[in-house]
Formats: structure tokens, sequence, C-alpha cells
């Protein structure tokens, strides 16, 4: 017998903010999508690049797809729920860290996509998974620079790389703690 869920249990709660964060990341792959098609449309990105970029967004969308597809399943479990906003906030930053190294390591602009998984973890409603997911994306970020300046040492100062580095994820841990702080005063 599958037990019904309260509207008000946390249960209840997550598996509908997951399946939102889900559909979301579904918008925002076909976001990507559009703004591949335009590259290549106008030949600013190359067929390697191109078929790589495509590789990603089809990756985000199986792991977003699947993400939603078993939270709509009425599991009564939350380290259900739990684990699969997890699985969520790993695809961002495997997906951020593949846009990152692809766009010039420091150089690159998609170091916003770090935000992502950062805001997702605001779901659990933990301290631990928003701070976790901070950490883990500063040193995602962190490798994906230096290895970038490693491989492509002529495109940049070390200086200019340990600023960089320091700067966002200084950033990363300010919004993981603006976001702790908005849940915090909401919960008073």
């Amino acid at each position: 017998m599958v037990k019904k869920l309260s509207k008000n249990s946390p249960v209840h709660w997550l598996r509908r903010s997951l399946i939102r964060v889900a559909q979301l990341h579904l918008v925002f792959v076909a976001i990507y999508v559009a703004q591949i098609i335009a590259f290549d449309a106008s030949k600013l990105i190359t067929p390697e690049v191109l078929a790589q970029r495509w590789l990603a967004a089809g990756g985000l969308a199986i792991a977003a797809t699947g993400v939603w597809y078993l939270a709509r399943s009425k599991v009564t479990s939350t380290l259900n729920y739990k684990l699969l906003t997890w699985v969520l906030i790993v695809a961002d930053l495997a997906f951020a860290t593949f846009n990152v190294y692809t766009q010039r390591g420091m150089a690159s602009r998609a170091v916003l996509l770090f935000l992502i998984p950062i805001i997702v973890a605001t779901i659990l409603h933990s301290r631990i998974a928003l701070f976790t997911t901070a950490i883990l994306a500063a040193v995602v970020y962190t490798t994906t620079a230096i290895l970038y300046f490693v491989n492509f040492f002529n495109e940049g100062y070390k200086i200019e790389l340990y600023g960089e580095v320091l700067f966002y994820s200084g950033l990363f841990f300010v919004t993981a703690g603006l976001l702790w702080a908005a849940l915090k005063s909401k919960r008073t």
C-alpha cells in the first residue's frame, strides 16, 4: 500500500521543488541549444566544438529528464529525493566545468554556471549541503582554470589566474551565504 503524502510534509515539498528544478533545467538546456544553433549558423564555433557542446547539452538533458521522471514517482522517502537532488548538482558541476574549460579557462564567462548547482542545493534546506556545493564548485572551478592555464600557458598571467580563482571561489561562498540567510529568514 502506498502511503498518501500530505501537502505540508517535507517529502511532498522536496518532491515538488525537485520536479520544478528539473523542468527548469530542461528550459536551460533549450536556451543552451538555441545558443549552439546561433553560434553554428554564424560559423562562430568549429565543428569539433559544436559536437562537444551538443554532447554536453545532451548529457545535462538526460540527467534532468531522469531526475524529473524519478521525482515524479511518489516515493515516501526524503532520502531518494535528496539523492536525486545531488545527481542534478553533480550534473550541473560537470556541465559548468566543461563550459569553463572549453571557453578558455580563467577567461571564460561560463563561470556563472557554477552558481546553478549552488542555487539548486537550496531546495535541500541544509546549510551543510549548500556550503558543500559551494566547496565543490570552488574546487572544480579552481582545478579547471589551473588545468587550462597549464595546457595553454600563453593565454594569461599566473597572478591573473590566482586572482580570478580567488575572486570567483569567494563569490561562490558569498552566494551560498546569501542563500542560507534568505532560507533562515524565511523560516522565522
